[in-house]
């Protein structure tokens, strides 16, 4: 299951985007799909499969590159908004301020937008790198179109904290599992 507010996010989203784009993207989600998410109240679950084909439609329309620009963009505005917002302001406070503080709040992120989503932990690579590592995922949400989301999110994070860098998907060590490695440099 998937927050439904998170859902909500993704789709105000898409109506700040250029007006083509915008219109191809809710052209691709289509009205079935937005009238359900619209219809969730903002604390309510929804099926992570129709969240998994919000995140596809994303990345149909957009291309893998495109989306991953997407998600870079729209989660990097979440990072001060309510729901995320405070653990971005605790991961500064805790471990300080680079990406490594952002990226090690993920697990807690994932548990906020997730029930029986799998788990979620980090495996730092100093100096400049940690792993990502989800595991215990459902079918459902190891879709491939799922990896622009991690690694744009990842690095939305250091986008945010002035650094530079990539993130990269790949399967995890188990069929259930995949792991995202950011590597981040000072601009």
């Amino acid at each position: 299951m998937i927050r439904a507010s998170y859902a909500k996010t993704v789709i105000g989203g898409i109506k700040r985007r250029p007006e083509k784009e915008c219109a191809a993207l809710l052209r691709g989600i289509g009205d079935d799909l937005r009238g359900e998410i619209r219809n969730y109240g903002m604390l309510e679950w929804m099926p992570a499969a129709r969240f998994v084909e919000l995140v596809r439609a994303i990345a149909t329309t957009l291309g893998d590159d495109g989306a991953k620009r997407f998600w870079r963009a729209n989660l990097l505005l979440s990072l001060e908004r309510r729901l995320l917002s405070p653990l971005r302001l605790g991961a500064i406070a805790i471990y300080g301020n680079s990406p490594r503080s952002l990226l090690k709040m993920t697990p807690q992120a994932w548990e906020l937008v997730t029930r029986d989503g799998g788990t979620c932990r980090t495996q730092d690579k100093p100096p400049n790198s940690i792993v990502l590592c989800f595991d215990s995922l459902p079918h459902e949400l190891r879709d491939p179109a799922m990896y622009s989301l991690w690694t744009g999110g990842s690095e939305s994070c250091l986008e945010r904290m002035g650094f530079t860098g990539t993130a990269q998907a790949a399967a995890g060590a188990t069929a259930n599992s995949v792991e995202i490695t950011v590597i981040w440099a000072s601009r």
